[in-house]
């Protein structure tokens, strides 16, 4: 199997396990409670996961701090969740900047905030 075949395989997975959490709590809580009902879905569909990865921010050879991921699945797929009105274009940066950290091609924000869950491919 090809690696993008087995990312798509990946993304689905998450993002049907993204509408099924959504679609039992609904919106209004905070993010550690969908990061937690996001466990375990990806458990029981046996998907590879790290939560809260700790990500080396580093300027010109200098670490000057870290940063959470909220999953990094698979060792490939950057997964950031939010709780608000909408997503933005910093949320879109935010991402982007991490994939790079990470040496990923591919992540996925997801807004458990509003009415009907929003998500976004980032490449």
């Amino acid at each position: 199997m090809t690696l993008m075949k087995e990312t798509n395989e990946i993304l689905y997975k998450v993002i049907g396990s993204c509408m099924e959490v959504h679609r039992t709590l609904g919106p209004g809580y905070p993010v550690e409670y969908y990061r937690k009902a996001l466990e375990v879905e990806f458990e029981a569909k046996e998907l590879k996961f790290e939560t809260n990865k700790p990500v080396d921010v580093i300027y010109k050879e200098m670490l000057i701090g870290t940063h959470e991921i909220d999953f990094w699945l698979n060792e490939t797929v950057v997964i950031m969740l939010r709780v608000q009105e909408d997503l933005g274009d910093l949320d879109i940066q935010q991402v982007l900047r991490l994939l790079t950290l990470m040496k990923s091609s591919i992540g996925l924000l997801v807004n458990f905030g509003n009415i009907k869950i929003q998500y976004k491919r980032i490449l």
